[in-house]
């Protein structure tokens, strides 16, 4: 079983992290591509249900990335941070890759 990274942070910051994902494994994989691109794409978009699936099931409390995928993942932040004009988001979306967990307070300062 793969090791995990467990992703504690409040409701917004959560939609942003399965759209930041599945919009860079679009963005960085499209149809198409090779077959390991492919691949590459399928285990993004999973990990983006997979962090849905979780935090639903953990009544939004927490849910765990895939420890394999974490260089994915950074750079999926860094691209969604940078399409959509919002540096502030990525150090608390980098900071929940190390584990660390991300308040609600801590949210509501970055977006204010």
């Amino acid at each position: 079983m793969a090791s995990l990274i467990r992703i504690e942070c409040p409701p917004p910051l959560q939609a942003i992290l399965c759209e930041a994902i599945r919009e860079y494994a679009a963005a960085a994989y499209p149809p198409g591509g090779s077959e390991c691109g492919q691949v590459a794409h399928a285990a993004l978009m999973e990990a983006a249900l997979k962090l849905e699936t979780d935090f639903a099931a953990n009544d939004g409390e927490y849910a765990g990335l895939n420890r394999r995928l974490r260089a994915q993942f950074r750079a999926a932040f860094q691209y969604y941070a940078e399409q959509h004009q919002r540096r502030e988001l990525e150090p608390l979306l980098l900071r929940l890759l190390q584990g660390e967990v991300v308040s609600h307070a801590e949210w509501a300062a970055s977006v204010s």
